[in-house]
């Protein structure tokens, strides 16, 4: 009974600092915008202070920010970039980001290591590029039916961040903007490559896998201009995990827009553990 007494006696807003980043950590951004960062000033002054709690900033499956206007959405990531003091190396959202905001994020985030945008369609050229170029520890770049990216926003990535760009995603529906596979030839350092529904030819994928030395994943799905023959897969011999279209696959996906496709657990796996 002592102890019961003791535990609801104790007055949470006086923890340490220690403490609070050790509760903080194991949460996202939205939920300490959104809630532990509220609980009390003393807290709220914690996830203030400690930079360290957003070094990745994930905004894709809270259901918190679903009823949210996009205004609202894009000033809680402000407050998430503004709390990290520069050093935010992951930003992954969903949907409500704009050129805006990229460009917010450009210009105070020069630890940037991975980007993920998925389904945001006022992202265009200008802002992506924007961030891309000014990001030059790149490495992870997942984009997902931005349709208003493609061809030079590609290329001027790739100049930018050839030389330290990983893991490239790109999954496209049927209203995307296409181009841009000689972008992708210019990211010579990538070790896996993901190409959804792009309209790559098969002679453009053979000019990638010769400029990708290092490929070790390759997957290329719903892509109709692929035709997998014995010269393209004897390109591809050298790649450990390869996953070409087949005919079946073109035939049974031709008719189907998977525009609302889910992410795969593989396409954002260890994401924000950093």
């Amino acid at each position: 009974m002592e102890a019961q007494r003791d535990a609801a006696a104790r007055d949470w807003s006086e923890l340490p600092l220690d403490a609070l980043s050790s509760i903080f950590i194991k949460l996202g951004a939205v939920e300490i915008l959104m809630g532990a960062g509220l609980v009390c000033h003393s807290w709220l002054h914690a996830a203030k202070v400690l930079p360290d709690l957003w070094r990745s900033v994930i905004m894709v499956r809270d259901a918190v920010v679903a009823d949210k206007d996009e205004s609202v959405l894009c000033a809680m990531a402000k407050v998430a970039l503004d709390r990290s003091d520069g050093q935010l190396k992951v930003f992954l959202a969903k949907q409500f980001v704009t050129d805006e905001l990229l460009n917010y994020i450009g210009d105070r985030s020069p630890s940037l290591k991975s980007i993920g945008l998925i389904s945001c369609p006022d992202v265009t050229n200008q802002g992506f590029t924007h961030l891309t170029t000014r990001s030059p520890l790149l490495e992870d770049l997942v984009l997902v039916h931005c349709r208003n990216v493609g061809g030079d926003a590609y290329e001027a990535t790739g100049v930018a961040c050839g030389a330290t760009l990983k893991r490239l995603v790109l999954r496209k529906g049927w209203y995307d903007q296409r181009g841009g596979a000689l972008g992708i030839a210019t990211m010579r350092e990538l070790r896996d490559l993901s190409l959804v529904g792009s309209d790559i030819t098969t002679d453009e994928l053979a000019a990638v896998v010769d400029a990708c030395p290092h490929l070790e994943r390759l997957r290329v799905n719903d892509c109709y201009n692929v035709v997998v023959d014995d010269a393209l897969r004897a390109k591809c011999a050298g790649i450990k995990d390869l996953t070409l279209p087949s005919v079946q696959d073109a035939q049974a996906r031709y008719y189907l827009d998977d525009y609302d496709e889910p992410l795969s657990s593989r396409d954002v796996d260890g994401w924000g553990s950093d």
